[in-house]
């Protein structure tokens, strides 16, 4: 009896391990959150493929993601550290494109991970490159991509050994003229893996990159908070320690996003969308935003047909029901009545002048006409008269 309770304890206290371990790994988000979240920072673009991009206002033609921060070595491998107030979610969340027409796109994804980057070293350089919607973690086997990827050479940012762990590391990267010779001589590296219930992204091997600095690294502590005025702090860029922003699901349940708001974009040619492997959850609040706004959409719809058929009607302006009732509404549809009943009034009177003009004239045309009729009328009589009178004299003479 007590070797069953031992065993039982013990199988649920696996399965507890177990399912604590997919839940760390997997720490995931509702991907409806960013929506409200980003949009202070950018614009949120509908590319016609269902799903929503992002792109923030300073992106300009020089500008790239993991660029603006630092990279720390911290239980999960390489983490990056980011400076701009959006980091927390598209440099731990979510996938980064770049496109010949918007530039640099941000696709959201609800999985964490300490920085979502590929990687490319040598004995002097090392680089990255954001991951795309191609790419995908998966437990057993790290990172997979969905279709047979190269990232191109000028997407990436290389930076000598001793400055790839500079507070200021965007001011050390290389020329991007020298970009294309320093890609081609470096190999290619992902190495994500699960270790000790966590997402590790090893990237260069941490003692390679000791050995170039001539230092040991110190692995760094990762203070998480809900609140992200603690996250976006003004010493973001100075403080010594890492603190990773994930809202908490209260905050996540109350976020109600009106997509009625996404910009109508073109669509993204060069993007294969059935080849995204991102993990698009949305919530069921959002769904209901979806259902709320449709319903209004059809009703507008039809309150618009309605008023058009009323309109081919009536042939006048009919005002919108929410607002007939007012008393300025009653009084400038009263102007319009008045203002078109003077309208139809002067018009009739200076087409009743033209009528009364017109027949004015035509008298002294008929007069004259009528004059002319009967004088060759009355010259045709005598005419006729005198024929006639000539035949009878001629008949009496024969007789």
């Amino acid at each position: 009896m007590k070797k069953l309770m031992i065993l039982t304890i013990i199988a649920l206290f696996t399965i507890t391990v177990k399912t604590d371990a997919k839940t760390i790994v997997r720490t995931d988000i509702d991907v409806d959150f960013f929506y409200s979240s980003l949009e202070p920072y950018g614009e949120w673009i509908d590319v016609g493929y269902g799903d929503f991009v992002w792109r923030p206002y300073n992106s300009d033609y020089d500008w790239s993601p993991y660029a603006d921060g630092r990279w720390e070595w911290t239980r999960h491998g390489w983490y990056w550290v980011s400076y701009e107030p959006y980091g927390w979610a598209t440099y731990h969340y979510g996938r980064w494109y770049y496109d010949d027409y918007y530039g640099w796109l941000w696709m959201p994804d609800s999985e964490w991970g300490p920085a979502w980057v590929e990687w490319r070293y040598d004995d002097v350089y090392v680089g990255w490159a954001p991951l795309p919607p191609y790419a995908k973690f998966n437990l057993e086997s790290g990172i997979y991509f969905s279709i047979s990827w190269h990232s191109a050479y000028h997407h990436w940012n290389f930076v000598k050994y001793n400055h790839f762990v500079s507070h200021n590391i965007h001011t050390h990267f290389v020329n991007k003229n020298y970009v294309k010779n320093i890609f081609n001589s470096t190999k290619y590296r992902t190495n994500y893996f699960a270790d000790n219930n966590r997402i590790v992204n090893g990237g260069v091997n941490r003692r390679l990159v000791e050995s170039k600095i001539g230092r040991k690294l110190n692995t760094k502590i990762i203070s998480r908070t809900e609140k992200y005025n603690n996250y976006n702090s003004k010493d973001i860029k100075t403080r010594k320690g890492i603190v990773d922003y994930r809202p908490s699901e209260r905050s996540v349940k109350k976020i109600v996003f009106d997509r009625t708001k996404v910009t109508k974009g073109r669509t993204l040619s060069t993007l294969k969308s059935d080849k995204i492997v991102l993990n698009k959850r949305n919530s069921s609040a959002q769904n209901a935003v979806i259902n709320r706004n449709s319903s209004n959409k059809t009703r507008t719809i039809q309150k618009s047909s309605t008023e058009r058929v009323q309109n081919s009607n009536n042939q006048s302006y009919r005002s919108p029901v929410s607002t007939r009732n007012s008393p300025e509404m009653n009084k400038q549809s009263t102007s319009r009545k008045v203002t078109n009943e003077s309208a139809k009034k002067s018009y009739s009177r200076e087409k009743s002048s033209t009528i009364n003009k017109s027949t004015e004239r035509t008298p002294t045309v008929s007069k004259k006409t009528t004059t002319k009729s009967s004088s060759s009328s009355s010259s045709r009589k005598s005419t006729v008269n005198k024929s006639n009178t000539e035949s009878k004299r001629e008949v009496v003479k024969k007789r």
